[in-house]
């Protein structure tokens, strides 16, 4: 028997079995991504109440993105937030010494906040296959702003009354320098929350 062909037939049928175990990669995650959520920032507060009996304001924000690279991705948001209110009120106000006026103003208020951001988004968390993934993001935003006031004054003159109507417009913009931190959690391969 020749030892030769023996010692190669063993190391053969034995060569799986050393082999190192290589660890199958996690599937490529999808190129585009897109979400919907709820938002808050300095200029759209989470839950802002401007007045008591308006209800709370709850900013939503439609993101959309590109897998540039395993850890780095680009992602424009747009977030808006709006509210609406009817006041009235009234009050007295001197106009001299001794004159003392009376007025009522009844309106409506309406406010809008819009904001458009272009972010980068660098994943911080070195395993892709981890649930939990921390990123730090960068980039520009612009923010807009808009209200109106309208509705009519009434002001007691000479013992009548004489009605003004108005109507207030604002609006700003503003563009911002965007630095921040968030964190997704994989539930399932296509659904990540990002807190």
């Amino acid at each position: 028997m020749r030892f030769f062909p023996f010692a190669l037939g063993t190391l053969l049928l034995a060569a799986p079995h050393l082999s190192l175990a290589q660890t199958t990669d996690p599937a490529p995650a999808p190129r585009f991504f897109v979400g919907l959520g709820a938002y808050s920032s300095y200029y759209q507060k989470l839950g802002n109440q401007r007045f008591l009996n308006s209800g709370l304001q709850v900013p939503v924000q439609l993101t959309a993105g590109y897998q540039w690279r395993p850890r780095l991705a680009v992602q424009v948001g747009v977030a808006y937030s709006g509210m609406s209110n009817r006041y009235s009120n009234s009050g007295y106000y001197y106009t001299g010494p001794n004159s003392l006026n009376y007025y009522e103003a009844a309106g409506r208020y309406t406010g809008r906040s819009a904001s458009v951001s272009a972010l980068a988004r660098y994943t911080l968390t070195r395993n892709p296959a981890h649930r939990m993934q921390f990123d730090a993001l960068g980039g520009l935003t612009l923010e807009r702003r808009t209200s109106s006031s309208r509705g009519t004054r009434s002001d007691s003159v000479q013992s009548s009354f004489v009605t003004t109507p108005y109507n207030y417009n604002f609006s700003q913009n503003t563009v911002l320098l965007t630095l921040g931190m968030g964190t997704r959690y994989r539930i399932t391969p296509r659904f990540e929350p990002d807190l």
